[in-house]
């Protein structure tokens, strides 16, 4: 499995970056790839399906934040000083293959090793007693672990912990999100570093209650803030020791990067693909 670690980029590249690898793995012209990388400016990314009424572009704007829409499903998201992974497969590997689940649970388990190497106690949450799956073959997600009403009432991702997702002490440190383009899956997800739970909800039309008492960062979970070199040594370990696959060191393709910039021109930096669902 190659491994790329990117510098910062923007939320609609890193978004553009992130279904560039989808697309070409599906089509056999990139190889499986597990990609570490960070936001700058800080973004609030959208679930695929999320009404974008939920947030206040407003305040966002005046926060100097920067808006995108997801490939993938899920809730609003915050980041900002965070690592963020994405892992593209084939559905028919040994990470990928069988029902969305059993691949979240997967692939979860190697994040679960690496941060663990630091010294966090976390577990996976438990899975609800029905997952499901929203859209077709192409987009798939985790059903969260909540009551309707309270799935329904916030916009916020963090505020409940879906299936297989990491938790400790009950609350959520990895917030991620599944979806399937032909024969491959796109998992990425968020792992914030230091906290910034009032700052979310300042940007949300209608914030959930008590989100800083659902969610931990890193740094919570640690009671240290491990270094960036630290963190990615220990993720990269774990996940490959759990996955039972070599991750080496790759760099991105002249395709690849021709890819990213065609789907950021045409999607990612289109108000019509952030703002088209209200």
């Amino acid at each position: 499995m190659r491994l790329l670690i990117d510098p910062p980029l923007d939320g609609a590249t890193n978004m553009a970056r992130d279904e560039a690898l989808l697309q070409l793995h599906a089509r056999g012209e990139a190889p499986a790839t597990l990609r570490l990388y960070a936001w700058s400016p800080a973004c609030l990314s959208l679930g695929r399906f999320q009404r974008a009424g939920e947030i206040d572009s407003v305040r966002c704007e005046h926060a100097g934040v920067t808006v995108v829409r997801r490939p993938s499903g899920g809730r609003a998201l915050l980041h900002d000083h965070e690592l963020t992974y994405a892992l593209v497969t084939r559905v028919d590997a040994a990470l990928g293959q069988g029902r969305v689940a059993q691949s979240y649970q997967r692939i979860s388990a190697g994040l679960l090793a690496g941060l663990t190497r630091l010294g966090a106690e976390m577990k996976i949450a438990q899975a609800c007693a029905t997952a499901n799956t929203k859209g077709a073959e192409q987009k798939s997600t985790i059903a969260a672990c909540a009551t309707p009403s309270a799935a329904k009432s916030s916009a916020a991702c963090y505020d409940t912990a879906a299936a297989y997702e990491l938790q400790v002490d009950g609350r959520k440190l990895v917030g991620s999100a599944q979806t399937r383009f032909e024969h491959a899956l796109l998992q990425h997800g968020a792992i914030p570093l230091t906290p910034h739970a009032e700052r979310l909800c300042a940007l949300l039309r209608r914030p959930p209650a008590d989100l800083e008492a659902r969610m931990v960062t890193l740094e919570g979970a640690l009671g240290r803030l491990p270094g960036s070199a630290e963190l990615i040594e220990a993720l990269v370990a774990g996940c490959a020791q759990t996955w039972r696959v070599p991750i080496t060191h790759g760099v991105w393709a002249e395709h690849e990067l021709a890819l990213v910039e065609q789907l950021r021109t045409s999607k990612y930096a289109q108000d019509s693909w952030t703002w088209g669902r209200m």
